[in-house]
Order: structure tokens, then sequence, then C-alpha cells
């Protein structure tokens, strides 16, 4: 069955022999009416020349967002339906302010009830493990979509994994986070959800095939971020990408050094230009995230261009991961993929003047640390530890945490010791100089 995102595509924009060649033309005649609704209406786009190609626009950075999120709203204050305010990864402490007026708000609805059209149908009841009900908030949102859909849907107060569990039994459909969803089957193998929806924060691949064995389910993925509505990619049942909102939305990837864009199945940044926000509308936007565009036609008969696989956040020098090339979603796809583990921490730890990495596994067995010392850096010190770790007492998207204020004193389970971090810290700050030179930011700029 073609994707319900891939229909909904042709309806709204017309095209209903759609082509790729079509869709773009489409595109860039919406493109030139946003350009001018921005450069009339923004700040920060006065001035913008519509005729420029999309290519040759300049790039807007979250930072633009952070110094200044008035300057990009482009209806009257009293319009504004909803204002919903994020930190940002960097170090600064800057937090983003995106803006909603009720028709962007309705445009996210339809997209929610659009792609959740593969995984339920009326009558069915879902239960959503993300979020908080208030109002406008991805919970709620969602709950309204699925309500258009005649699906029955709760938003549970969550504290720990018993209550998720228990607001999980007898759902047709489970709506949470890759890691939480994964604890919960180590918790409850005979839960028989008949789909699940990984969303909120990266999909590891390892926790996909896990939960479709544990579970026997249908599992999909979505790829959204706040700055263009919560949703916007969802993969169909043939599992080759993620259809994306193409009618309201443009989608480059640029190499994330140079700016240029890259060829169609090569890795790099996604940059977003949206084409139907109304109070917040964002040309050339750089989420920091990576991925592939796809052209080829998705097996459900869709020939929309989709995204592929969401291969995480950029690299940021300056990070002691960046030494190594260990980051989160490494991590997550090395470790989940061991049937034992059912959770884990990360942490950036220092001792004796070094600078190290410690795992706190949750597993039904000892871990096999072998394996894991030989498929991570031989020279990154690693210290392992053993203990229950409930990934819902401690919500949000994951990372390696930064732990560096004191000595790591643990000594339960393993150690493997300490090495001098001179010149791991040389390495680092060389690397960030290096990108600084590279992207013309300040090195301030590139720390996580």
């Amino acid at each position: 069955m073609m994707s319900p995102v891939e229909i909904w595509l042709r309806e709204r924009t017309g095209l209903t022999g759609m082509t790729s060649a079509g869709l773009s033309s489409w595109q860039v005649n919406r493109l030139r009416e946003v350009i001018e609704y921005a450069a009339s209406r923004t700040r920060f786009y006065k001035g913008l020349d519509e005729t420029v190609s999309l290519t040759r626009l300049p790039f807007t950075t979250p930072a633009d967002i952070v110094s200044d999120p008035a300057a990009f709203l482009a209806i009257p204050p009293g319009d504004v339906a909803r204002v919903t305010t994020l930190a940002t990864s960097g170090t600064t402490g800057g937090r983003k302010r995106i803006f909603f007026s009720e028709e962007d708000l309705e445009r996210i609805r339809v997209f929610f009830a659009v792609g959740m059209r593969t995984l339920v149908r009326s009558g069915q009841y879902t239960a959503i493990l993300i979020s908080d009900t208030t109002e406008s908030s991805l919970g709620s949102l969602l709950k309204s979509a699925l309500a258009r859909l005649g699906v029955e849907s709760e938003i549970p107060v969550i504290r720990d994994a018993a209550q998720a569990i228990d607001a999980a039994r007898g759902a047709d459909c489970l709506v949470g986070m890759p890691a939480e969803l994964l604890y919960m089957s180590c918790l409850v193998p005979d839960l028989r959800p008949g789909s699940v929806l990984l969303t909120a924060d990266y999909v590891p691949a390892a926790i996909i095939d896990r939960l479709r064995r544990t579970w026997n389910c249908r599992v999909y993925s979505h790829y959204g971020l706040t700055e263009v509505g919560f949703g916007f990619a969802v993969d169909c049942n043939s599992h080759e990408g993620h259809h994306y909102r193409a009618a309201d939305f443009i989608v480059e990837i640029i190499d994330p050094l140079s700016g240029n864009p890259v060829d169609p199945g090569q890795s790099g940044e996604i940059v977003i230009t949206s084409l139907s926000n109304e109070a917040m509308p964002l040309i050339r936007y750089r989420t920091g995230d990576r991925s592939r565009l796809i052209v080829a036609p998705c097996g459900c008969g869709g020939v929309a261009p989709r995204l592929g696989r969401i291969d995480g956040r950029l690299d940021k020098n300056g990070d002691p991961g960046d030494v190594w090339n260990v980051n989160i979603h490494r991590l997550d796809e090395l470790l989940f993929a061991d049937p034992d583990v059912r959770s884990f921490d990360a942490a950036w730890i220092r001792e004796n003047e070094a600078i190290g990495l410690r795992l706190t596994f949750d597993a039904s067995r000892s871990f096999d640390e072998k394996t894991l010392r030989e498929r991570l850096p031989h020279d990154l010190p690693i210290r392992i530890r053993h203990a229950d770790f409930d990934p819902f007492l401690e919500r949000g998207k994951r990372t390696i945490r930064p732990d560096l204020s004191r000595p790591d004193r643990a000594t339960t389970g393993s150690d493997s010791g300490c090495i001098p971090c001179s010149p791991q810290i040389e390495r680092i700050e060389g690397g960030l100089r290096e990108r600084s030179r590279r992207s013309g930011l300040p090195k301030s700029e590139l720390l996580p």
C-alpha cells in the first residue's frame, strides 16, 4: 500500500501523476512566494531576493534564533497560538523560542493524522508515552489527530517504567522514545502492541530489530524537530526511508563544512526550508542532523524523495568523544545490539588527570566487556559498572553526560585504568582549532 504521506502529498500539490521533477517545480514556485512573504514580514529575512536560487540563499542557524527569535515572527504577536521554548545543544545556555499560529498547529494535526494511518485504524487504542497534556503540546496535537481517525488515545503521567507498562497494557499502538520502549520490552516481553512508533530521539536500528522480535509487532520510526512543527517524516510499510512533508518543506542535504549540496545518497547535514509556516518562516535552516536523500522510488509505490536513516547529530569538536569518534548514537547501536542489555547510562569522567568513559549497564547478565573493548578505540579508558537503570527516571534525549567536575570514585565492576589527559586535551583543542578555522565559527560555538 502506498504511504499515506505520499497520497496526501499528491492531494496537497495537485500532482496526481507525480514525478520528482514535477514536485521540484511545484516547490520552486511556492518558494518564491515564501521568500517574498518572509522578506516583507520578518526583520531577519528583510531584503531577501526571491529571484535568487535556493542554494545561493544564506543559511539560517539555531544561533540566529537564539539571538533574536522575534526577528523571525511574521504575524502580529496577538495571533501567536503557541510558543515553545527549548534549550540548544551548545554551552552558552541559549534557548530557542519557536512560534506557531493556529494554522501552523492545524497543519501539524493533519500530518499526524496522515502519518498514523499506517499504524492504527478506527476503533483502536493508542498509548502516547511521550509529552504531556498541555494544550498544543506534541502529545495533545497527536491525540487530537488520532481522534480524527476514530482512534482513542491517552497521555498518561509517567514517572517510572512501572507506570509506563501499566499505561501500555491493552494498547494497539505505542508511541514513545526508543530506549524507553526497549526497556519496557525487556521487563514485559509478553506485551503485544500491534504497532510501535519510535520518536523524539535518535532511533537505533538495534532497537527496531529487538522490538520486532520481542513484541512481534510492526515498528516504525519518525523524525521531527520543534523548529518545523514536531511532525516531519515517517517511514511506511516498506521501511525504505522516511516520507516527509514535501508540500510544506524543501529538504537539502549539504556538506556541513563547505555548505555545498551533496549528491543523492550521500550523507550530510539536513537543511530545511519551510513552505507553509505562517508564524515563523525558516529558510535554509541548518538542523545539525545527519541523513541522506533517497530519490529512487519506494517499495510502497511512492516516487517523492525521502529521507534515509537519521544518522544522529553532527559531531562537534571540543567534545571528548570527537577524539575517539565515540558518541551516544554509536554506543546505542553497539550496546543495544546485545540482547542482554536492558538499558545503560554513559558519562565522560575524570580521574587522576585522565578523561575516560563510564558505562553503567542494566543487563540480565554480565556484559561481554571483551567484545565492547574490541569495538571501541583501544586508547579510550573505560570504566564499567552494573546497576539498575530505569530510563524513565531521567527522561529526555540520550547523550553522553559530562561528569568531569571531580574525580570518579566508582569501583563497582571492572576498571580499565587511567592514561594522562594532557595528550587527549591537546587533541581536543587541536581539533577544535581546526574546525574553527574551516567553519569560520568561534571555538565556543563548536563546543557541545
